[in-house]
């Protein structure tokens, strides 16, 4: 494959990450400054869960966002692994097409590669099923 078109469509998710991340931040501090919690946006509790008792892949998703966006990167991590990891990649990916924007090119791009993707369902699949063991081993709902 050629490497311009490597970067040009690198250079392309980096605007849509742009456009994803400016609307994202812009609504939770939205409903920061309305006074509802980011947690409380989604009223409607996990279908699986409450028809099977079981977790879903996603559960714990918006608490794991909710406390990231709080710092606390602990929580999030606990909550759902698969949100800080997103959020360290999406970081360093923005990080540096926005130095190499400014550096007119004297700073390498971090390039998409699937390996990135990859990587996330690997997380999103471990965690889940550490989260099912836990409930039929112990019978511990881990996230309350």
């Amino acid at each position: 494959m050629d490497d311009t078109y490597e970067i040009r469509l690198s250079r392309r998710c980096y605007y849509v990450c742009l456009g994803i991340c400016a609307v994202g931040f812009s609504i939770y501090f939205v409903l920061e400054l309305m006074g509802i919690p980011f947690s409380k946006v989604n009223p409607y509790p996990c279908s699986l869960l409450t028809t099977y008792g079981l977790y879903c892949p996603g559960c714990g998703g918006t608490r794991a966002m909710a406390a990231l966006m709080k710092g606390d990167f602990v929580s999030s991590f606990l909550y759902h692994p698969a949100v800080p990891y997103t959020a360290v990649v999406l970081a360093c990916y923005m990080i540096s097409h926005t130095l190499n924007i400014f550096t007119k090119g004297k700073v390498k791009a971090m390039l998409f590669r699937p390996i990135y993707c990859y990587l996330l369902i690997a997380i999103i699949v471990v965690q889940w099923l550490v989260k099912i063991v836990m409930i039929f081993a112990s019978g511990a709902y881990v996230l309350g």
